[in-house]
């Protein structure tokens, strides 16, 4: 909520924050893998597809079917909503390896340049300026720690 003012075009916060949330939901019953783990791309898709039929499966039809759309609309990341989401799931940990000294960044031994082919593209396209009010901490955490 503290963020929404940094979406690249005006969004409904309570869709983003509905979008994360069944994200979250999905991503926790299929298994999370973490970006910069090792991992098969598509059989990560599978499991969140097999996991949103279930849990989803588990409502009723009125229920059921907007959030099954609204979970898919955000994969798709192609409204101003689910854009903007997608960037704030991938800014969130960004911002907690910064205030835990690195945290999974030095687990998995993670570059800069990974955090700019794999994270910066989707902060920038959503949130252009907290990608810019990041990069100079991710710069000085990597400048002391590599």
């Amino acid at each position: 909520m503290t963020l929404a003012e940094h979406s690249f075009e005006a969004a409904k916060l309570d869709r983003v924050l509905l979008m994360l949330l069944l994200h979250d939901i999905v991503e926790i019953d299929a298994g999370d893998n973490p970006i910069h783990g090792s991992f098969d791309a598509a059989a990560v898709e599978a499991q969140e597809q097999a996991a949103a039929d279930r849990l989803f499966g588990l409502l009723p039809p009125n229920q059921r079917d907007p959030y099954r759309a609204i979970w898919e609309e955000f994969e798709a990341a192609k409204t101003t909503d689910a854009i903007f989401g997608k960037s704030l799931d991938r800014a969130q940990p960004l911002i907690c390896n910064l205030e835990s000294g690195g945290g999974s960044w030095r687990d998995y031994k993670v570059t800069r340049e990974q955090l700019e082919t794999r994270v910066a593209k989707k902060v920038k396209r959503g949130a252009p300026a907290l990608w810019a009010a990041l990069a100079p901490r991710i710069d000085g955490w990597f400048a002391q720690n590599t």
